[in-house]
């Protein structure tokens, strides 16, 4: 099963086109979940819609694909953290995938990475 999600551009009439948040769900174990775009207080909508349909008792091992995500913002970082919360509490996991480098340095700034593994591909987090 693959659902996919989009966002509107920042609520701006028109929209930055660089802002546009897409997530697609590919279900399987683990469930990839695949996200582009810049992920900002207000560009983080499709990505919240998108994992309120994945049921942490039911899909407990999770990967965000992160290749296509150029930035991120401490709202991102709240949603990692509160699903990787949700995924553990139902004996699960959070693993993020193609960590670019300006979330990279985020994610090791906060020292989020202690609790929130980095791996190359989405391939690479599965079989680990």
């Amino acid at each position: 099963m693959q659902t996919s999600y989009a966002g509107d551009g920042g609520g701006e009439p028109g929209g930055n086109p660089a802002d546009l948040v897409k997530v697609q769900i590919l279900d399987g174990d683990p469930t990839v979940v695949c996200v582009s775009g810049r992920l900002l207080f207000d560009t983080l909508q499709p990505l919240v819609t998108a994992l309120a349909a994945v049921d942490p008792a039911r899909h407990p091992r999770v990967i965000f694909d992160l290749a296509n995500v150029p930035m991120c913002d401490s709202s991102a970082l709240n949603v990692f953290v509160r699903t990787r919360t949700a995924l553990v509490a139902a004996g699960g996991w959070l693993r993020l995938a193609a960590v670019q480098p300006m979330v990279r340095s985020v994610l090791d700034i906060t020292n989020l990475t202690w609790i929130l593994p980095v791996y190359p591909t989405a391939a690479a987090a599965a079989a680990d």
